[in-house]
């Protein structure tokens, strides 16, 4: 892992970023009580049922109120705050302390600006069948506002660069509400391909594509076995559906959902909506620890679990940002 902070190198790193740009359709949104400038948390306890990724069996997870303002995650007796150092680079997630999968939770909280306190069942979320509905349905009516959010942001724009793919964290332009996202892709065939995507993160727009599934892209003979094995109920040791994870090849999607849909290009929004919710959730991490939201832009690109560990827990200690003359605050 390398930092840039010389803008010259900055710019040199994304000047062949595809200029083809695409933009969430205006259909992607969804009104919500939440007010951007307020953090909020879980007013009545609620419990979601599923079954534990890795662990293949049935899981109950309560979320409730943050305790003493504080997130925290929960498996077998202990509690973990949401601090970046206690995560673990697992098998292809963000894993704090014992709990696995907390990405999709994460990044709920991150667009609404959420504090609340999760107890699994098993040490692993569920993978839902849509992805971050469960807990926007049970939070509608249930939220309870905190306060006014200060804003924070990073002083001066960086880079982490890995062996393949990189992350750039800008301060906030004057026009910015918030979270602003660059987010590239490169992946063979034409389903996928070079994509790349310019968006705000907004609690209207994330209330439409946080219910983005769980993405599997697989060459087409491996993706033809995975779908004949989802007809035929799913994965016996890995609760994999039709229903939960989004397939598709070089070519095909296999198992589309028209809500993805461009009305106008016919283009499926689908996996790049994940990706989104992916990439976000790192940042939760950095709201937590600078106690504001996060306002700025991020540009990324083969940006995977194991990069976000690195770039959370890089950006959410005080002393080694300031090696680099980078400090994050108000």
């Amino acid at each position: 892992m390398k930092v840039l902070t010389q803008i010259s190198e900055i710019k040199d790193l994304l000047s062949d970023r595809n200029p083809e740009i695409l933009s969430l359709p205006p259909e992607f949104s969804q009104g919500t009580e939440v007010d951007p400038d307020y953090s909020y948390t879980i007013q009545k306890e609620f419990q979601v049922h599923g079954k534990a990724t890795f662990e293949n069996k049935e899981s109950v997870v309560k979320v409730g109120p943050a305790q003493n303002g504080k997130s925290g995650f929960s498996w077998n007796g202990t509690r973990y705050d949401l601090d970046s150092q206690k995560c673990i680079k697992g098998n292809h997630n963000i894993q704090l302390g014992e709990v696995k999968v907390i990405e999709h939770p994460l990044a709920w909280m991150l667009a609404f600006g959420v504090y609340a306190d999760f107890t699994l069942s098993e040490s692993s979320f569920p993978t839902f069948d849509h992805c971050d509905r469960v807990y926007m349905d049970h939070a509608k009516g249930n939220l309870r506002i905190l306060e006014k959010r200060k804003k924070i942001s990073v002083s001066s724009p960086f880079a982490l660069v890995w062996e393949k793919g990189y992350c750039v964290l800008e301060p906030a332009e004057k026009d910015y509400r918030g979270l602003v996202i660059d987010h590239q892709v490169e992946y063979p065939g034409t389903t996928v391909g070079r994509s790349r995507i310019v968006t705000e993160l907004t609690p209207e727009n994330f209330s439409y594509f946080g219910d983005a599934r769980t993405t599997a892209f697989r060459n087409k003979k491996d993706a033809e076995s995975f779908y004949q094995i989802g007809l035929a109920g799913g994965l016996k040791d890995y609760p994999f559906t039709l229903e939960n994870v989004l397939l598709l090849d070089e070519d095909k999607i296999y198992n589309i959902r028209d809500k993805f849909k461009d009305p106008r290009s016919a283009y499926n929004y689908e996996f790049i909506c994940h990706e989104l919710i992916d990439i976000i959730s790192w940042l939760r991490f950095v709201e937590e620890k600078y106690e504001g939201k996060f306002f700025g832009k991020m540009t990324t690109f083969l940006f995977d679990h194991h990069k976000q560990i690195d770039i959370a827990q890089f950006s959410c200690d005080p002393e080694e940002l300031e090696k680099y003359g980078l400090e994050i605050g108000n």
